[in-house]
Formats: structure tokens, sequence, C-alpha cells
């Protein structure tokens, strides 16, 4: 097995570096094969050689019975120290996080004297890899015949998988965990799988598929994906609801769900403090979530959509609501109140994990308070105009005047009083 990497060379003994610094350099290893006993057999011995500029023809160590140290703390970031008796020097390895795993397995299976594919080099007559070699980032594939016989390369940075009729998105593609930007719009996806959660992606196209079938969204809650992902398309999916976790991800800067079936956003959308692109068009949506008006969206798109006109029913019924008697508020309701009102840190370790999720995604009243809805009097459809102050750019149908949803405390909220004294002029 060889690999790509950038190694620096220190003599513990005299510690003094052989290189000033880190070089580009190959290292390999498997058997060399050695000459006959007496009984005819031959003897293999495990080889690692380091080519380098300094080290054209190869630097060889022993491995059987001659490795000093490996140190792995850092191998997820990609560094590992391998340290030799003979010579006494410690080998400092920087290298893809993947290869690097590979190789140092390929190590372990050689010092256990078990067989090994990648063992099987020739270390006799191993090469340096040309540098201009570099490993592959980037795959686009168009057609089922262009899917590598070997499977993915796992050094993969991006992936592009367009028009291929895929059904399936298979477990190898979950575990490129170098992959950062993935599209597989323009096939026939019902399902993602959960493994997909595990990656650390920032750019994800789903769009032209058949998400909406199914509704499984369990893939969304992968940590990873959550934290990372910066870029999301699922348009053209057929969704009838907005994806519930997708509100979870703080960092999703771009959104595009244009061409579904969506009715309804969520109040829980102000969560979504990143986002800057938000594309709804041609989709069915009757009103707005006043909680757009938390949002700082640098484009926001909802042509085309069958936005219904002022809700008066439900406005009468307020203006018409008698007032209510105090009555005893749940405990949660009070304690989630009390955190917003003093404005404590959302710190997991000194809150439960439910009251934060309560307070990160509950909607807001117009007088600022925290609601959640407790009556169904409690959500009012298309009362409100909203204003869209925080919203730089603005396309929709002229013909439609938007209205937006609003969750209220009660009847004895000030904002409350104040909208049935404006809808008791309105229908008196």
């Amino acid at each position: 097995m060889k690999i790509l990497c950038e190694v620096q060379v220190v003599n513990r003994t005299t510690q003094a570096n052989r290189t000033p610094k880190a070089v580009k350099s190959t290292l390999a290893i498997g058997y060399k094969q050695s000459a006959r006993d007496a009984n005819g057999n031959t003897k293999k011995e495990l080889e690692m050689v380091l080519f380098s500029g300094q080290a054209k023809t190869g630097c060889r160590y022993k491995v059987r019975d001659n490795i000093n140290a490996v140190h792995t703390k850092f191998v997820l970031d990609g560094k590992v120290t391998i340290g030799f008796k003979q010579p006494a020097e410690n080998l400092l390895i920087k290298c893809d996080p993947i290869q690097l795993k590979g190789f140092l397995q390929t190590l372990k299976l050689g010092m256990e004297g078990k067989d090994a594919i990648n063992l099987r080099l020739n270390i006799a007559g191993a090469t340096a890899i040309p540098q201009k070699a570099q490993p592959q980032v980037r795959m686009m594939i168009s057609k089922r015949s262009e899917y590598p016989i070997k499977g993915f390369p796992r050094t993969l940075k991006s992936l592009t998988i367009n028009n291929s009729q895929l059904v399936k998105l298979s477990f190898e593609i979950c575990s490129l965990r170098n992959l950062v930007k993935l599209d597989v719009s323009g096939n026939k996806l019902t399902k993602i799988p959960p493994e997909l959660g595990r990656l650390p992606l920032e750019s994800l196209n789903l769009g032209s598929n058949c998400l909406g079938e199914v509704n499984d969204w369990c893939w969304m809650r992968g940590s990873k994906l959550s934290q990372s992902l910066c870029e999301l398309d699922l348009s053209s999916n057929g969704l009838t609801h907005f994806p519930a976790p997708l509100v979870k991800f703080e960092r999703l800067v771009f959104l595009n769900l244009n061409y579904n079936e969506l009715i309804r956003l969520p109040f829980a959308m102000r969560r979504l403090k990143a986002l800057r692109k938000l594309h709804l068009s041609s989709n069915k949506l009757e009103s707005l979530p006043s909680a757009i008006e938390d949002l700082h969206i640098d484009q926001l798109d909802v042509w085309g959509n069958r936005f219904k006109a002022f809700n008066a029913e439900a406005a009468q019924q307020l203006a018409q609501q008698p007032a209510a008697t105090m009555t005893p508020q749940p405990l949660w309701l009070q304690a989630s109140r009390a955190v917003a009102n003093f404005k404590l840190p959302l710190s997991p370790g000194s809150l439960p994990a439910i009251l934060i999720e309560l307070i990160s995604e509950a909607p807001k009243c117009l007088c600022g308070k925290l609601c959640y809805a407790l009556r169904p009097e409690d959500l009012l459809q298309r009362v409100v105009q909203p204003k869209f102050t925080n919203i730089k750019n603005l396309t929709y149908s002229r013909e439609h005047q938007i209205y937006a949803d609003v969750v209220i405390c009660g009847p004895t909220c000030s904002a409350t009083q104040q909208l049935k004294s404006l809808f008791s002029l309105m229908f008196s």
C-alpha cells in the first residue's frame, strides 16, 4: 500500500530533524521476499519505505519487532507519529485522515502476521507516487454506466450523480467521510438513509426526486449534518409538509423548496437565524407565519402561491371573545418564559434539553412573549399583514395580498386587547 503524505523525520538520539519541515513524500508498506532458507522456504519481511526529495531511492525501515511506538491521538486530524527502534527515528506523518486510517490498519494487519490485499505490494520494487498524481476530490456521474467499478475514491469532496434513475442512495456514498458537497438531483429517490446525517456536508442537492412520497426525515437528525449544512435544495419533491427537523439546521444559509405542495410553514422557522435565501415559489401557501419577521433574509421568493384573503371569521371571533379569567399556567410554560425574559444562556449543561427545544422553537406573541397555542383559539390564521422589515428582496404575485398567522398569549394579553379594539371597529 502506498499513500501520498507530508513527513518530517526526527532523530531521537540527536534530537535533530533530518528534514527541517514536513516534505511531500510517499510512504509504502509491503513484504520483502528474502532468500530461501535450508528447507527451501521463502521468508517474508515486512518493511516500510519512505520516498521524498531527500531520499529519492527510498529510506527503508523494518517493521516487525522494530516499532517503538505509534501515536494516533490526532489521527482524526490526519496526523500520526511512528517511532522506530533502528534507526532511532520518528516519522511525523500528515495525510488525508481516510487514507491514513487505511494505512494504519494495513500496518496493524502486517504486524499481526495477517495477509491483506494492501500488503501484496512488492516492496523491493516499490517506487514513489508521482507528485502530480493528486487524490481525486471531485466526481461527476450522468449515467449508471459511469459508476466506478472499484467503488468511490475515499478522498472525494464533491460528488454529483444527476439524472441517473437512482432509486437508492448506497451506504458506500454515505461513508465518504471527506464529502462536503453532494448533488443527487433529477433521480427517483423516495428515502434517504440515516447514515447520511453522519457526514459533514456543506451543500446538499436533492431536487427533483420523490421524497414527499414517504416523508422520512430521520437522516436530518444526524448531529454532524445539522451542524455543517449551509445549502439545501429540496425543490420538486412533492412535499406537502415542511420537514420538522429542518428548523434545527441553524447554519443553513440557502434553502430551496420551489415546486412543492406546501400549505404552511412552521413558526419554529425563526430558529434559522443564518438563513439568507429562501425560495418557496410555486407551492400552495395560504399564508406565512409571523415568525418570518424574525429572520434577516436577503432574498425571499414566494411567487406563484395561493395566498388567501384576510380571515375575517377569525378576527370576528377574537373581537367578540369575552375576557377570560386568569388560569394557572403549566410549569414548563412558566419556566421557559422565565428563561427567555431573563435572557439566560441556553446551555445544555444548565437547562433540560426539552426546555431548550421549547424556547428555541416556540412562536412569539405580538406582545413579544413566547406562546405555545395551548388552545385552538390561540392560533389566528391570516389576521395581520407582515411588514417584511428584515427582507431585502421580496418576489411575490402582485394580485395576492400576503397575510400572516399569529399565536397569541390569550385574552388577557396586551396585544390581544389591541387586536380586539381594531377588529371591533372593523366589524361594528
